[in-house]
């Protein structure tokens, strides 16, 4: 974390600098800062938990699909020298969802089917017998943290219709921090638990572009970005296995990383609306990851990995300019 931090904070020196080098002497700065708060819809890939055996193959027991709503917190700011077109661009979004708890349970069918927790080693720890369930309980939150710090240059469209645009590109560095709790119990009073941390980085550069507007005499702003990233996921579970009886049957704990090249791409439309002599934008978006970490379970002694699927976060927000 603190080479991260440290990265930031050069990449933030650099971009002043470069700035500093193309604008006049006596040109002012114009800062300009914003606000925004609002909901956070993250659709995450799924978390997988338990082994359903099924003569001879096996499949995910119970999986739940990671999609609730958050909240969200930006605050940002655009330095502008003047008389050039250049812009310092600089923001910080925190969002997070407290709590997401499902559960499910499984009734063995007294077939060739069962229904097992497995350790995180991936041997079978306790099956269920004819007509015995197997509940299973997930509670997991997430907390996610967004830096970029960038340029941008001011162009008109005008000659052409199409308003005002902003085009940059800066540093940009993403955090997804999830952690799990899966408690799964037997109807005999067996009981199995993973406690699991996921950790995604995302470190890389993002290309930014905004086009201004008027769309029937109203004010929007169409924000388009798209990432490159290095994506730098670490995991670190552990699973126990109690008897019946209460006693400690199993204790296995499992670290695992994975890394990669990965892109995103982000589409958000805003307008200017005046609210009590306050001028506020709301405003909606989506942004699309094509790579995101996600836990994967592999029965018969393979164990515990890690893979990666697409992922989307919706929001909306009220964005304040002071």
């Amino acid at each position: 974390m603190r080479k991260l931090h440290s990265s930031a904070r050069m990449a933030f020196s650099l971009a002043i600098a470069l700035a500093g080098a193309l604008i006049d002497r006596d040109a002012c700065a114009q800062p300009q800062f914003f606000l925004s708060a609002g909901a956070w819809v993250p659709v995450l890939p799924e978390y997988k938990a338990g082994t359903l055996l099924d003569g001879g193959s096996s499949t995910d027991l119970f999986s739940d699909d990671q999609t609730d709503a958050g909240a969200q917190l930006t605050l940002g700011g655009f330095y502008h020298f003047a008389p050039t077109r250049t812009m310092i661009e600089s923001d910080l979004q925190i969002a997070g969802i407290g709590s997401m708890g499902s559960s499910g349970t499984f009734t063995d069918p007294g077939a060739a089917s069962e229904g097992s927790f497995d350790s995180l080693s991936g041997s079978s720890l306790g099956v269920t017998g004819a007509g015995e369930t197997l509940s299973m309980n997930v509670d997991s939150d997430i907390f996610h943290l967004h830096k970029y710090v960038g340029l941008r240059d001011r162009f008109s469209l005008d000659w052409i219709g199409l308003g005002d645009i902003t085009i940059g590109c800066g540093f940009s560095w993403m955090l997804f921090d999830q952690d799990f709790q899966s408690d799964a119990r037997f109807g005999d009073g067996r009981r199995g638990q993973y406690l699991e941390d996921l950790d995604t980085n995302y470190l890389g550069g993002e290309f930014r572009g905004t086009l201004r507007q008027s769309i029937f005499g109203q004010i929007c702003y169409l924000d388009a970005r798209y990432g490159i990233y290095e994506m730098d996921a670490d995991y670190y579970g552990t699973s126990t296995y109690h008897s019946a009886a209460g006693a400690l049957m199993d204790r296995s704990q499992l670290s695992t990383s994975l890394k990669q090249t990965t892109t995103t791409a982000e589409l958000a439309l805003r307008t200017d609306v005046c609210v009590g002599g306050w001028l506020v934008r709301p405003m909606i978006g989506v942004k699309y990851f094509d790579d995101m970490a996600q836990i994967e379970r592999s029965p018969g002694g393979v164990g515990t990995s890690l893979t990666t699927d697409n992922a989307y976060i919706f929001n909306g927000s009220i964005e304040f300019s002071f």
